[in-house]
């Protein structure tokens, strides 16, 4: 069993651990329709095709790199909605992906001191 260090979820596999993890680093993906938001994107994506009947357009095939791209229309109100829709106390930092605005260190990091007492009392406590 592989035990989640930041709640008390268990999972029989390492790579759905690993994948779970990705719920506790403050990162949520919002819908630009509507004010959802998900800790997966693969959600984003699965309630955009069936709340909304939008599916993301797949790359191109590679007989169609020749040809110009479609041109990309934007809709007003869904950019609207989408700069008014970040979520308090986050940032965004790509197209649909927010995180916490948080200091990035100061006083409150660890010396590399401090991060090896802790990994050893941590070691001594499993054994």
């Amino acid at each position: 069993m592989f035990k989640c260090e930041q709640c008390p979820s268990t999972f029989t596999r390492k790579d759905t651990l690993v994948r779970h993890g990705k719920t506790h680093t403050g990162i949520h993906f919002p819908c630009t329709i509507c004010q959802s938001t998900f800790a997966y994107k693969t959600s984003l994506t699965k309630h955009l095709k069936n709340v909304h009947d939008i599916v993301p357009a797949l790359r191109q095939p590679y007989a169609q790199l020749d040809q110009p791209p479609a041109p990309i229309v934007a809709q007003q109100s869904v950019i609207q909605f989408a700069l008014s829709s970040t979520p308090q106390g986050h940032i965004q930092i790509a197209p649909q992906i927010f995180v916490p605005d948080v200091s990035a260190g100061g006083s409150n990091m660890m010396s590399e001191d401090e991060i090896c007492m802790a990994a050893m009392d941590e070691y001594e406590d499993t054994g």
